[in-house]
């Protein structure tokens, strides 16, 4: 080999380790600002006032850039919080109290809604149960958590898809202890202003009459049905009108997000092959 091959080769071998060496420090840079960096989320509620969330990129980075997506598409103008368990407040659904999961279109603005790439997502559960070492926040009074499903009361292989399965729905911790969510639950905020009013709402909402579970087969059962029988849901839904978020001037990017889990195409299609060798 001459010394002008060598030359071309070893410059070509420089500006790869440049740019890989670049690619790292601006990846790093990036976490780093962004770690340092508490954007604050308001929620407008009615007739009960104001609550602000102070949101965490450090601890769960993904988790929170969805958020902020959410806020800022609007997603939660007009949802309500529809319940409570021992410990949680519950909010993020419709008018109706239903569940609405967001959509590709609403957080891409290069997707059009209804064409093919238009389909209802999840992210990656930031907790330590998920593989995920970096989300060492406690779940303590007061705390935000991402809500997800928990598939594994009927299918016990499920966990993967039950850690993956959180998007919209919002868990704000409202009891003294909810340590048993620590490291299986994707916390990612906390609320600095309004917890007086979230305790009103929490203690002073009218529950409205569940209905019955008791003779639901595992097989036939859904989350919804155990939802029903774990949360006590409001009759009067409190609304939040509007939300709006602070980032301090960063950009916090896209989220990683992938295509929901279809858990009753899933049941469908293994009873289905169940039966269909019988």
């Amino acid at each position: 080999m001459n010394k002008k091959t060598q030359m071309i080769l070893w410059s070509i071998i420089l500006v790869i380790v440049c740019i890989l060496i670049g690619g790292y420090i601006y990846i790093n840079i990036d976490r780093i600002i962004k770690g340092n960096v508490h954007p604050e989320v308001t929620f407008e509620i009615q007739d009960y006032g104001k609550i602000k969330m102070e949101l965490y990129p450090e601890y769960a980075p993904n988790t929170v850039t969805n958020f902020i997506r959410l806020v800022e598409k609007g997603y939660y103008d007009n949802k309500v919080f529809y319940g409570k368990d021992e410990i949680s407040l519950y909010a993020g659904r419709n008018s109706e109290g239903q569940a609405e999961n967001p959509k590709t279109s609403l957080i891409f603005d290069g997707i059009d809604a209804g064409n093919e790439y238009d389909y209802e997502y999840q992210i990656p559960g930031e907790f330590i149960a998920n593989g995920y070492e970096d989300n060492t926040l406690k779940h303590e009074k007061g705390i935000i958590t991402l809500i997800r499903n928990d598939y594994t009361q009927y299918v016990p292989s499920l966990s993967k898809e039950s850690y993956n399965s959180g998007n919209a729905q919002l868990g704000i911790i409202m009891g003294a202890d909810a340590s048993n969510l620590n490291g299986s639950y994707a916390a990612f905020g906390k609320v600095t202003e309004g917890l007086d009013i979230l305790e009103n709402i929490y203690n002073n909402s009218e529950i409205s009459v569940s209905e019955s579970t008791d003779n639901a087969s595992a097989e036939g059962a859904t989350t919804a049905d155990a939802e029903t029988e774990s949360i006590q849901k409001f009759a009067n839904y409190p609304v939040i009108t509007s939300a709006t978020v602070d980032t301090k001037g960063v950009n916090f990017g896209d989220p990683t997000i992938e295509e929901a889990f279809d858990y009753e195409s899933y049941i469908y299609n293994l009873m289905s092959s169940y039966y269909g060798n019988q």
